[in-house]
């Protein structure tokens, strides 16, 4: 949706909300409806960031209000009208709509209940026809709002935010891999402010990722195999993430391990071990950026299949270091490099199966541009 000048800090939905309250209030005056403030509730719970979202939520609304209204007309004809019959009634309504699976509605169709039985035990028909009216104007409001003003373009949000993910999540698990190389570790507070940083950024792109979902499902802007990819990508991100605060771990016990042994030197055949896994977190960040490219603007990725050349050696150093140190200390201080090497195999290894999976049609720039 295009920003209206001035209005640059009021978001789509938020717009939206506004005029579908209005126009709730407006109808019901129009239509002699009241309480009004029910209609306009509605219209409030009703307008959703996408049309799908807001079709599925009023279907749910009218079938929530449908059950609420039907055990308040019960309960009150039944058993009168008191506030422990108010309150039986609402646990009622609550135990219905869950045992339903109407979650989303219940707050509204306890309100419903309780407008219900408040009427007189003579009109309670004629009250909750009434409370229904002014439900369902509220509902139409928002759809009808939801439908005409335009909805912000979900595909271009989550391609911009996966790459900016990926980017970040990407820097991170390199800067703890070569700080685990080099014994050079970021402090306790820095790797609290970026993993923070990271899982809020990881949050909005989830969100958004599934409004994306729901608004593909009718405008078909992107195709499934552009879905599947990008979820992919997303899922990459996300472990590679979790992969990097593995890695950080990893290396606060290493320090701390060599600090309870007096900073042994480190052996030059362990200097080798440490020179492959410079060269493995230096193949991922090349790999990663053909990726990016991949995704961002649809460059063809070369086809790199997976090959045990690098691993082979890893081990054949690792085989080197064996000879100069056993025991103990040679397992600790293997445990710590496999942690580190298996997560940058899994790395690189994940952005080559993106590579032998890719399609050559695949141009999500021109995508982009087109949809922009």
């Amino acid at each position: 949706m295009n920003k209206i000048p001035g209005l640059q800090l009021i978001g789509a939905r938020i717009l939206k909300t506004g005029i579908a309250v209005s126009l709730a209030i407006y109808l019901c005056t129009l239509l002699n409806l009241e309480p009004k403030v029910f209609s306009a509730v509605s219209a409030v719970i009703n307008v959703q960031p996408s049309i799908y979202r807001s079709f599925r939520n009023a279907v749910e609304q009218i079938l929530t209000h449908l059950v609420s209204v039907i055990i308040a007309v019960i309960s009150g004809y039944a058993l009168g009208t008191n506030p422990i019959v108010m309150g039986l009634t609402s646990i009622l309504i609550i135990a219905a709509n869950v045992k339903l699976k109407l979650v989303h509605g219940i707050a509204m169709g306890v309100v419903a209940g309780i407008f219900v039985l408040d009427a007189p035990q003579h009109d309670f028909l004629s009250h909750a026809l009434t409370r229904s009216y002014v439900i369902f104007v509220g509902l139409a409001s928002a759809l009808l709002v939801n439908s005409l003003l335009p909805q912000p373009r979900y595909n271009r949000l989550v391609l911009k935010n996966l790459v900016d993910l990926n980017d970040q999540a990407a820097k991170f698990f390199e800067e703890l891999v070569r700080g685990f190389i080099t014994l050079d570790l970021i402090s306790q507070e820095q790797f609290e402010q970026k993993r923070s940083k990271i899982k809020e950024h990881l949050r909005l792109t989830r969100s958004q990722f599934d409004l994306f979902k729901d608004q593909n499902k009718y405008l078909k802007g992107n195709s499934s195999e552009d879905q599947e990819i990008w979820e992919r990508y997303l899922d990459f991100s996300v472990r590679l993430f979790y992969k990097s605060v593995e890695i950080y771990s990893a290396t606060q016990q290493r320090l701390q391990w060599r600090t309870e042994r007096g900073d042994p030197p480190i052996t030059s055949e362990f200097q080798e071990v440490l020179a492959m896994l410079e060269r493995g977190i230096g193949s991922f960040a090349q790999l990663n950026h053909q990726l990016r490219q991949y995704i961002l603007h649809g460059e063809p990725m070369p086809r790199v299949s997976p090959n045990e050349q690098f691993w082979e050696e890893l081990s054949y150093f690792i085989d080197r270091w064996h000879t100069r140190m056993t025991g103990a200390n040679f397992l600790h201080a293997f445990m710590y490099v496999s942690v580190v090497a298996n997560d940058i195999k899994w790395g690189n290894r994940t952005i080559k199966e993106f590579s032998l999976t890719a399609e050559p049609e695949y141009e999500k720039g021109t995508q982009l541009k087109n949809n922009g």
